[in-house]
Parts: structure tokens; C-alpha cells; sequence
């Protein structure tokens, strides 16, 4: 059952009606059976990973989380499932040359998210910042929550299972500021990032083909088109949880305005990027045993990033550019600050905060070529093409138009782009659904029914189109 199924929409009206019909004590029951059902539904054979890893994880939290050993043999028996599956699906040439091909199977709904987040879990109750939880069903609950089992954000246990378990009475304001960020999401994900995945698709599909600035509109197109699909995403399932009163983690905050990788990496898949720094980067040592250590524990965590993503060889060096990104950032900032200083740039004004921010955003987006491309050796053939010809005309020739989209639907992407453009820029100054929140009546339905509307009319869907298909539900 996907986010983007009339099926989903029944799904949720009915959990609603529901949710809010029963006692407030009885509410997290009825939150853990239709997100056991959503797991079922969307993933009956492979349930049994989810139970293995709810299970075990509980047992040692709640009887033996005295054991080192413990949980080391949780952990690592959880981390290995889900490289043991990625490895055998990856039809890589390590899937070969371990045999394991044949093993190979579609991965389990949400097992990279709901991995980490046992795994989290597990760590704070070892640390003893949180107390085990007693109650079976209200970790299972924890854990099969149907909002952020698809692709996240990738909770921690304190900030969620209060919310699940302490019941909520309806309130209009909180529901209908749901249902709004639900048709945002919407909006990114049917307007925007599945018309700009048709280009896509056929410019790495072709890559061969295309060259010169073909590849660079490849890759800003894919740019858009992973934070469209994924914050979308993100916005349907946080807007859905919203309507049952629960709040979920910000996952996304402007990344593409960020002025350095580093930055990018606080704003771009938050939860992903703090678990990282808590369970990765800090365990290693962090920044505490000198700076040749603290760069190989960046390195270090950003290929596991890397891996956490896919086995390929794209994933792992992109997941390495990351890394290497960051560690020249610092070790060039005197050169950076010396350059500055000769050429007398005032680092505060506009101009040179938005060099930055495009320089930036173009390391991200060069980076996002291996993880799109289905090998590194694409990724560089890519990059060597991007040089072979000079063809900026490609821009307002038309030839755009002929890599499967029309010109009405390029536009209808373009103008989807700037309205997320604007979005991000309001965003940056105010929360826009609690100033939309302050408007007229009038306004504010005028508002929604146009941007419900635009779903419906612009959005990339019908015969022959699969709506399932969230690029960040594939890891």
C-alpha cells in the first residue's frame, strides 16, 4: 500500500475515524494494528525480518541489557541481515563472488530505517539515557508506526513513543495543517519529482548518448528530483501522522541553500545525518583524538553512509565524496581565509554568501551523479562526456523538449521547480502553514483548492505509471 494509492487515502480516512471514535487509552492499540496491517499488506512475506529484529531487540532491552555481549550479538546480527539482503540484491560482482546471488530478494519495507532505529534504541538503553520499555506492544508500536516505516525520518524513542501512547482528542487546527503538508507532498512528488524523473531516467539511461551540457542538466535535474521524491515523502507521511496528532522529526531544512557540505549534511535527511554523528562518528572518537583522526572518522563515516545506501559502486563513491568534501573543506579553510583576505572579500554580504551556497550546491550535485548512475565507471564516463562538447544552445534550442517530456510538460516542471524554489525562500523567513494559518478564510480555501487542483491536473500519473516507486523507499 503506497503513499501515493487511492487505496492509502481509504486507508487513512478509515485509521481516522477510528482513531478518534475510542477512548484516548485505547488509541495506541488501534495506531499498532493498522500499522501492523500497512506492514502486512505492503510486505507480508518479508515480515518476518521486522518480528525477528522487534523480538530480539526487546528481549535483550527488556531482560539482559546488563550483557555487553548481549547486545553486541543483536546489533550486529540486526546490521548483518540488512547487509547480508543488500549485498545479495546489489548484483554487484562481491554478490557473485560470495555465491550469495541466489539469495537475492526484494528488500523488506523500511528494514534500512527501522534497522537503525532499533539499533539507536538499543544503544540509549545501554547508555541508560532511556529506560527500556516494558510493554511489548508499545515498542512494537514504536517500531511499526505506519507513517515512518516506508522511508522514515528515522526516530529516536524519546522523542516518538510518548506521543504514540499518551492519546489526543481531535483538534481541527493540528488535522487540517496535516492535510495541508499531505497535498505539499503530494505536490512535490506528482508535479515535480516524477515529471523530472522521465528526463532523468532517459539521460542516465542513454548516457552514452548524451553529452556536454545534457549531463549537467542530468544531474541538476536528478538534484531536484531525489529532494522533490524525498521530502515529498517525507511531508505525506508527517502530514499523515499529524492528523492522529503525532508530530514527527524534521527531516529536511533547506538543504540546497546550505554554504558547505558539512552544512548540507545538518539540513538534507536529518535524522539520518544526527544518527550518523551519534551512533558513527562520536563513537569513533569524534574530534577529540586530533585532527588526522578525526578527518579518517569522517572518511569513515560517510562511507558507511555509502554502504547504508547500497553496495554498489556508486553509492560507495559517493558516499566517500561526502567524506572527502568535508575533510579538504577544513584542511583549505586557511588557503580559503588567506585568498579572502588579498582579495579583500567581505564574507558578510550577499554576493559572497551566494558563492557559497552555488558552490555548494554544485559538489552535491556532481556527487549525485554516481548516486544515480548504476556504476561508478558510468558516473566517470558521465563526467569525461560532461567535457566532450560544448552545446549550452541545448538550453533554448528545444532540445530539451525531446527527452520525454513535451514542451507544455517542461514548463508545467519548470514552473513546479520555482514554486518550490519560492516555498524554500518563505521558509527560510517564517513557518509558512502557521502564517497561512493567520490569513482569511476565503484566502486560505482559494489557496488549498489550487493546490489540489494542481495535483490533480498536473500530476504524473494513470495507465502504465508506477506510483511506487519513492527512490529512498528502494534503500
Amino acid at each position: 500500500m503506497d503513499f501515493i494509492s487511492g487505496g492509502f487515502l481509504l486507508f487513512l480516512l478509515i485509521s481516522i475515524v477510528v482513531y478518534y471514535s475510542i477512548p484516548k487509552k485505547g488509541q495506541y492499540v488501534w495506531l499498532l494494528l493498522i500499522g501492523v496491517f500497512f506492514y502486512l499488506y505492503a510486505s507480508p512475506k518479508l515480515s518476518v525480518f521486522i518480528a525477528l529484529s522487534t523480538v530480539t531487540s526487546y528481549v535483550w532491552t527488556r531482560f539482559f541489557s546488563k550483557s555487553t555481549a548481549g547486545y553486541w550479538f543483536v546489533l550486529l546480527g540486526n546490521a548483518a541481515v540488512l547487509l547480508f539482503l543488500k549485498v545479495s540484491g546489489s548484483g554487484t560482482v562481491l554478490a557473485s563472488y560470495l555465491h550469495i546471488e541466489r539469495f537475492a530478494v526484494l528488500l523488506p519495507l523500511g528494514i534500512s530505517f527501522y534497522t537503525l532505529q532499533i539499533i539507536a534504541y538499543m544503544t540509549d538503553v545501554k547508555k541508560g539515557k532511556i529506560k527500556p520499555e516494558k510493554n511489548f506492544l508499545k515498542y512494537l508500536l514504536f517500531v511499526t508506526y505506519f507513517p515512518h516505516v516506508l522511508q522514515g525520518p528515522i526516530p529516536r524513542y524519546e522523542q516518538l513513543a510518548g506521543q504514540l501512547t499518551c492519546g489526543h482528542k481531535f483538534d481541527y487546527a493540528t488535522f487540517v495543517g496535516g492535510f495541508q503538508l499531505m497535498i505539499w507532498g503530494y505536490f512535490q512528488k506528482l508535479v515535480v519529482a516524477d515529471r523530472a524523473g522521465i528526463v532523468v531516467n532517459r539521460l542516465f539511461g542513454e548516457y552514452e548518448t548524451y553529452t556536454g551540457m545534457y549531463v549537467v542538466v542530468a544531474a541538476v535535474l536528478y538534484s531536484i528530483q531525489l529532494y522533490a521524491d524525498f521530502n515529498g515523502c517525507f511531508c505525506i507521511a508527517n502530514g499523515a501522522s499529524q492528523m492522529f496528532g503525532i508530530h514527527l522529526t524534521d527531516n529536511f531544512k533547506q538543504p540546497y541553500f546550505s554554504s558547505s557540505v558539512s552544512e548540507f549534511w545538518r539540513r538534507w535527511h536529518m535524522s539520518f545525518g544526527q544518527w550518523l554523528r551519534d551512533y558513527i562518528y562520536i563513537p569513533l572518537g569524534g574530534n577529540r583524538k586530533g585532527k588526522l583522526c578525526k578527518y579518517v572518522n569522517i572518511l569513515v563515516t560517510f562511507f558507511v553512509s555509502g554502504i547504508w545506501h547500497g553496495i554498489g559502486s556508486g553509492f560507495l563513491v559517493w558516499g566517500l565524496l561526502q567524506g572527502i568534501y568535508q575533510v579538504c573543506g577544513e584542511v583549505l579553510l586557511p588557503v580559503r581565509n588567506a585568498v579572502a583576505g588579498f582579495l579583500h572579500v567581505d564574507r558578510d554580504t550577499f554576493s559572497h554568501k551566494m558563492w557559497k551556497v552555488l558552490c555548494t550546491y554544485g559538489l552535491v550535485t556532481y556527487a549525485w551523479i554516481f548516486f544515480r548512475a548504476s556504476t561508478a565507471a558510468q558516473a566517470v564516463q558521465m563526467t569525461k562526456n560532461m567535457f566532450t562538447t560544448f552545446n549550452p544552445w541545448i538550453l533554448w534550442d528545444q532540445s530539451l523538449y525531446l527527452l520525454g517530456i513535451d514542451a507544455k510538460n517542461f514548463w508545467v516542471l519548470v514552473f513546479g521547480i520555482m514554486v518550490m524554489f519560492v516555498v524554500s525562500c518563505m521558509q527560510t523567513k517564517m513557518r509558512i502553514r502557521t502564517w497561512f494559518a493567520k490569513q482569511g478564510i476565503v484566502f486560505r480555501y482559494v489557496i488549498l483548492y489550487l493546490a489540489i487542483f494542481a495535483v490533480l491536473i498536473f500530476g504524473i500519473y494513470g495507465p502504465g505509471y508506477d506510483a511506487a516507486q519513492f527512490i529512498y523507499g528502494g534503500f
